[in-house]
Formats: C-alpha cells, structure tokens, sequence
C-alpha cells in the first residue's frame, strides 16, 4: 500500500505538471532573495569586505571619488591631486551617473550600493531577456542567477552587467509593448555605460538591426527611436571625448600617443579567448560549450521532425554560436601583425581605440546563448494547458507564457468549434490521442481544471533534471569565483587563513592619517611619490601625488617622470617596456622590486643602491616619499628617514622618508 502511494507521488505526468506549473510562475521574486543573500556579508563585514584590487581598487574607483570632490566638472577642470594636475577629461568614470553616489555617501558605502545596483540590472536584465525569447521562467532564473554570481568588476558598471537590460528594452519595443520603459532602461544603460568600453558595440548591432528591418521594409519606429535615443545620450556624455580624441581638440598630448599595441598568436588567441574570455568580461563559460554544442548537434539530428518555430530557433541558436565564435575570431584579427603594425603607425584615437572590445558581450552572451539552445529542447511553451470547457460551453486553454488562456489552433490555423451544433462540447475520440470527454450527470458541461501537458516534448521534469547536470559544473565554478564566495570565507576564517587584502587592509585609512600627523602639513602643500606600492590610498585619504594610475594623462608628464627612474629602468628591460610602451602606471619602477606595486608589510623589502633622480623629482613638486621597504643607503641618496609606520589592520607598512632641499 505504501508503495503504491510512493508510486503516486513520483507518478511522471504529475512530476510534469509540477515543473510546467513552476516554469510558468513569477520566478523573478526569487532574485530578489537571491540578491539579499548574495549582499548580507557586505553587510555583516563592512570595511572588512574583499573585493579584487587590480584595475577596480587602485584606479578606476579613484575616477568616482575624484569626480565627486570636484563636482560639478567642466571641461577645463584640473584634478590637482594626481600626476601633478591632471585633466578631467582624462579621469572620465565609465558610469558618470554614480558619481552621485560618491558625491553623497562613504566611498565604501558608494560602491557597495553601485555593486547592488549594477547586479540587480544584471539579473532582472537577464531573467527579462530569456523570459522574453524562451517564454521559460526556469530557464530565465537558471540565466539570471548564474549571470549575476560572476566575478564582473561594478566599478565598469553596466558596460557588462547591462548588456542583458538593454536587450530586453530592444525586445520590448521591437513588440511595442513597455515602451516608457524601455527608454528609461536605456537612458539608465547610456550613463551608467561607457562609449569605448561597450557603446560601440551595442550600437552597431542595434544599427544592424536598425538596416535589416529597413530592407525586410519591417520598419518599427520605436526600435529606430531607440537607436536616436541611445546615440544622443552618448554623445552628450562623451562631447569632451569626441572634441578631443576624434576632433584632435585636445588641450594635451596624451600619453598613450606611445602606446605599443602587439601581436599574438592567431589561433592560440582566438582559442583562449572563445574558451575564457578575456580580460574585464569573466564569462567562466568553458564548461558550458561542451553541453550547448550537444544540445545545437542533436537538434540537427532530430529537427527534420519539428514544427517550423521549433526549427527557428535552433536555426536562432546556431546563429548566436556563429557571433559568440566570430567575436572570438575578431579578437585574433585585432592582434594580426598587419593590424597592429598599422596602429603603431597611426597617432590619436586609432591607435588605443580597442575594436576588439566586442568580447565583453561574452559574459551576457554565453549565457542567452544556453539558455536559447535549452529551450530548443524545453521551454515555457512546452508546457501548455488543455482544453478547458466552461459552464457556458466555450473553451479555453491556458497559454505558456503569459499564464492566460490561449485557443488552440488547428494546423490549417482555422479555429475548430469547441462543440457540436447543440452547445454540448465534443468528446474527444481516441484518433487524437486524448481521452474521450466524460458525460456529467446532470448533462450539462462543467468547468474542468486545467491539465497541463508536455505536448511539444514531453517529459518536462526529465528534462529539468539534465539541465542541473548540464549546467551545474558551471554552477560550481562561479560559485568559487564569485565575490560573495570571497566574502563568505573571509567571514569563516580572516584575512590570516584566507590572504585575502580587505578594503579596510588596502585603503589603511588609519595609516594614512598617522602619515599625515608626521609630515604636520596640509596635503596640497605638497607631494608625495610611491616605492613598491600603489599611490591609490594616499589619494583616498587626500594626499597629492606625483606618481599615479591614469589611462590619459599628459605625455609631457610622463616624459618629466622619467627622468626620475631612467637610470632604474635600464636596469631591467622588462620594467623598461612596461613603462616606455604603455606607461598608465606612472610609478617609481626600479631594478630591484621592478614594476611590483602591492609588496605588503609581511615581505619586509629592503632597497640598496637606488638610483633616483630625486632633484627631478622635486621639481614635480615631490616632498616625501611613501616605501613599501627600507632604504638601507637612505643617507646617502640624500633623504631624510622620518619613521616607520603600520597599523594591526593595514595591509601595508611604510617606511617614511622626505627628500631635502638643495643639490642630489
């Protein structure tokens, strides 16, 4: 008896009812648990949270803060606290909009809340996306979910996280629906997105767009609106960078005029980069290529079968494949020896403009592109509801995407009479496979429930289960990747087990105020330069720099900053390249450390033998120097040892010393 009840539970229809009833529910709610859960260590650790350094930490966050300290910024405005005076033009946020976060709150608690912001418009982006293209809510939130866990740097905003936002706002007004809306998603996407981070990008696929439905003569104005919408916005954020970039109206010569751009490999390049991306666009999709190439060669194999909208979209699945690989195949074509040779040859905007750039699609990519394949096989349109007879002799039958009822439709797409000629419904005869309609007892039709089948492919709950197993290897890898991951283990077991640099640790604000109290001065009397360690906390705290981490400073600067290392970087070739062919690290590079920038207090560096031209130094206005390490020969450099300094929390520990006046 009890395992004839067992049987009864686990009967297969049932289990398929269950899924298709889930598949069609508002799974979007279980993002909202699914952010509060992935945001509470931030909550729980406050300064102590880990977020990585590199390219977030120690400069592209620094253009916020800098920003917001000299809010409003016009065109001539000059950032005095970094490389002697920099431009604001060269200190561009990749998401002006949050700069009022900065403006407003801590600069922890700002990047926390555009953390939050820019992973709610990841997942609601992403759910709306597939929801909208598969009619899946389990495929949506199996997306959704996975997208907004990787390891995306928020400080580019939604240049990645927003791709999915901004498709779904085109899906929208391609169907002429939400269409306030959607020009409010991409007004939120044009500022919080830079132009030559993803703008480009997106524009020209919406251009495309914009001609194929000119020559199908399938025009939609909204989508040519939106278009105009999103083209203005750029330019009115970016007007500076077209004077000066485009126009060559700039008011300087920008370093990067000696940027070397180099070749790689071809095959080795595109290989690495449709396998793992590449850099700033964590995708960690490579163990999702295996089960979407399964899922796209299987249904070559059995689409002679399907009905002409099944064929379409795998015909749709095979083509976002064909764009994931041309992406991939664009990079290694943008590092061809003949490409690169011509932009060393060129001056300006065509010699760092990075075409290659279309590979930050990936991360958003990667995932539509399974979930597109997955609903070749399952999707909300799978689970459909049958007829329904009422009690006024009608039917009604519930459609899979929006949960409402949707008649059925023959295949010579002429509506069938629900009925016979006296209003009685029809019972349905065992040639269509269904079961003959019961007599009611008082002859009159009652209303039935709704039975919910897997006519287009059967087995829903079977097929739930393989896309777990298709999808959880990626699951596990993100989840060890991902920040809250990070977080959570530095709560179980600190920065002594895990290693892990804590914002509090990185930004050691309480030593950058004891630094303060032994020079006794106001900041911007005077500047201080950096051995062996990263100048973006002293400019957090307020100090002046003479070096720093700029992708558009002066090339006059750089050209003055060199002589202070020259003797140094002949020592080490490597360093030297670093420098004198790309150069956005402005840093005291030596022979000894090289161009290492986070040595921490535990490695207790020493420097011997420095030899620093510490009179061109002065002249950039330098006074003290912020080391990593001791200077054993402090006294014959010609410096002035002023104490050592580290705190219980601070990542760093900094040997103080100040330059002298006079001849070196």
């Amino acid at each position: 008896m009890k395992k004839s009840n067992l049987m009864e539970k686990l009967n297969p229809e049932k289990l398929n009812q269950c899924v298709c009833r889930i598949d069609r529910m508002p799974l979007w709610c279980v993002g909202i648990l699914l952010l509060a859960i992935t945001f509470a260590p931030y909550l729980i650790l406050g300064e102590g949270s880990v977020f990585p350094v590199h390219d977030q930490l120690d400069e592209t966050i620094m253009t916020y803060v800098l920003n917001a300290r000299h809010f409003p910024v016009g065109g001539d405005t000059v950032f005095p606290e970094l490389l002697g005076g920099i431009r604001a033009s060269g200190m561009q946020p990749s998401a002006v909009l949050f700069i009022l976060l900065y403006r407003f709150l801590p600069v922890s608690a700002a990047f926390v809340v555009q953390y939050l912001i820019v992973s709610i418009a990841g997942f609601f982006g992403m759910y709306g996306s597939v929801k909208e293209i598969t009619g899946s809510g389990i495929l949506a939130l199996a997306s959704a979910g996975c997208f907004v866990l990787l390891p995306i740097q928020p400080v580019y905003g939604l240049s990645v996280s927003g791709v999915p936002l901004l498709l779904y706002c085109f899906l929208c007004l391609h169907q002429r629906k939400h269409v306030a809306g959607s020009f409010g998603g991409i007004l939120l996407f044009g500022l919080t997105t830079h132009l030559v981070l993803i703008g480009y990008v997106v524009l020209g696929f919406w251009l495309l767009a914009v001609l194929w439905m000119w020559v199908k003569k399938r025009h939609n104005r909204w989508i040519y609106l939106g278009f105009v919408w999103l083209t203005g916005i750029y330019i009115g954020v970016n007007h500076s960078l077209f004077s000066e970039l485009l126009l060559g109206k700039g008011s300087y010569v920008s370093h990067r005029e000696e940027l070397v751009n180099y070749a790689l490999p071809f095959w080795e390049t595109v290989k690495g980069v449709f396998l793992e991306s590449a850099q700033h666009a964590p995708s960690l999709h490579g163990r999702l290529i295996l089960p979407i190439f399964l899922l796209l060669v299987l249904g070559l194999v059995c689409c002679r079968k399907w009905e002409p909208k099944r064929r379409r979209r795998l015909s749709a699945a095979w083509a976002g494949m064909a764009v994931l690989a041309g992406i991939a195949i664009l990079y290694g074509i943008c590092h061809l020896p003949l490409v690169v040779d011509y932009k060393n040859g060129c001056s300006g905007f065509l010699r760092y403009f990075q075409l290659e750039r279309f590979y930050w699609l990936y991360p958003a990519g990667w995932y539509l592109e399974f979930a597109l394949c997955s609903s070749v096989w399952w999707s909300g349109e799978a689970c459909r509801v049958e007829s329904i007879v009422t009690e006024d002799g009608k039917p009604e039958a519930a459609g899979p995407e929006d949960g409402k009822p949707k008649a059925a439709k023959p295949e010579d797409g002429k509506p069938k009479a629900a009925g016979t000629e006296d209003g009685k419904p029809e019972a349905a005869g065992p040639e269509d496979g269904k079961p003959e309609a019961a007599e009611p007892e008082d002859g009159k039709p009652k209303a039935a429930k709704p039975e919910v089948s897997c006519a287009a492919g059967g087995y829903q709950a079977l097929k739930f289960i393989l896309l777990v197993i298709l999808l959880l290897p990626t699951m596990q890898l993100i989840k060890t990747e991902s920040y809250f991951y990070l977080n959570v283990n530095q709560i179980n077991n600190g920065s002594g087990i895990t290693g892990y640099i804590t914002w509090e640790s990185y930004y050691a604000e309480e030593l950058m105020e004891q630094l303060e109290e032994a020079i006794g001065r106001e900041p911007e009397t005077y500047r201080v330069a950096h051995l062996g360690m990263s100048p973006a906390p002293a400019l957090m705290h307020g100090f002046y720099t003479a070096d720093g981490y700029s992708n558009n400073y002066s090339l006059e600067y750089k050209h003055l900053f060199r002589q202070v290392i020259e003797k140094e970087l002949a020592k080490n070739e490597q360093t030297r390249l670093y420098f004198d062919q790309w150069g956005s690290r402005c840093y005291l590079f030596n022979g000894s450390t090289g161009n290492a920038w986070m040595l921490g207090k535990a490695m207790e560096i020493k420097y011997e033998g420095l030899e620093l031209d510490l009179a061109a130094l002065r002249n950039l206005g330098c006074e003290y120097i912020f080391s990593a390490g001791e200077i054993v020969d402090w006294e014959k450099m010609g410096l002035d040892f002023l104490g050592y300094y580290e705190t219980d929390t601070s990542f760093w520990g900094v040997w103080l010393y100040g330059l002298k006046e006079g001849n070196y």
